[in-house]
């Protein structure tokens, strides 16, 4: 081969190996979901001091430390009701039960301006057997009476509140934990993102404030996202330690009046956080 081509083909070689340098395949996006930690706190309205007491009232600490450990990484919301079935005696109550989780930003300070888009997914975990049930309470019919819904699939929980800023969240714990607040309220949060229907029905969720849609997971239960990429920009860019949200129950009393005979039903249900952020 002649001095010429040689020197003609290493120009050629140089030329395409530069050209893979320079003009890259496009880049895939990568998903990452964010850390967090969670908690379950519980209130309840009524009071129960018959004796004896036929079965007996709840005891929420009792049924905490009687799931398995890991259940506690996925919160409870929803609600019980109890009533005394013991003769002369019908006084009753509801356990309320609200969900809430932070999730640790400064895991992924260094995504700031690389957010494409962030998704929380709340998903039903565990549905509780009273699922898809309801009860009436209060006389029938009447002026005053409510009728309670544990709807299938949805399972307990209300609505999803935000806490902004500067709200005072809950202590959160990445194992998880039960906080029973006897006679204090329920933290309020800052606003409201959706609230749930009181049925299942797959498509977006009307009057939500960030764009939210239901869906089927395929094994009975539901998985609701919704767009918060503005919420995590926005956050990331204040470098902000977390985010904290908190699923409220679909009914948190007082109860307008007596429960039915019947009227002891268990909603409580188990819900899983994910916060995924799709970036370059």
């Amino acid at each position: 081969m002649s001095p010429s081509r040689v020197l003609k083909c290493a120009l050629i070689a140089v030329v395409a190996a530069f050209a893979l340098v320079a003009c890259p395949g496009p880049v895939t996006p990568q998903v990452t979901s964010v850390g967090k930690s969670v908690t379950t706190l519980e209130n309840f309205t009524g009071i129960v001091n018959c004796a004896p007491t036929e079965p007996p009232a709840p005891d929420p600490q009792a049924w905490w430390n009687s799931l398995p450990a890991a259940n506690h990484q996925y919160p409870f919301a929803g609600w019980e009701t109890y009533r005394n079935v013991t003769s002369g005696c019908a006084q009753t109550r509801v356990d309320a039960y609200r969900a809430v989780v932070t999730f640790n930003l400064a895991s992924v300070a260094n995504l700031k301006g690389l957010v494409q888009k962030a998704e929380l997914v709340v998903s039903t975990r565990a549905l509780p057997p009273a699922a898809g049930s309801s009860v009436t309470v209060g006389p029938l019919g009447q002026p005053g009476s409510i009728t309670l819904v544990c709807p299938a699939q949805l399972g307990g929980a209300g609505s999803l509140v935000r806490f902004g800023p500067a709200a005072a969240v809950p202590t959160t714990s990445p194992t998880g934990s039960l906080v029973m607040l006897g006679g204090n309220p329920f933290p309020t949060g800052t606003s409201i993102v959706y609230n749930l229907p009181t049925s299942f029905a797959a498509g977006p969720i009307a009057g939500a404030t960030s764009p939210t849609v239901i869906g089927p997971s395929g094994t009975g239960t539901a998985v609701i996202t919704t767009d918060v990429s503005g919420a995590v920009t926005a956050a990331l860019n204040a470098n902000a330690a977390g985010l904290s949200w908190m699923l409220t129950s679909n009914f948190e009393g007082p109860l307008p009046g007596d429960l039915p005979a019947a009227g002891t039903i268990d909603c409580k249900t188990s819900y899983n956080f994910d916060l995924r952020i799709t970036h370059f």
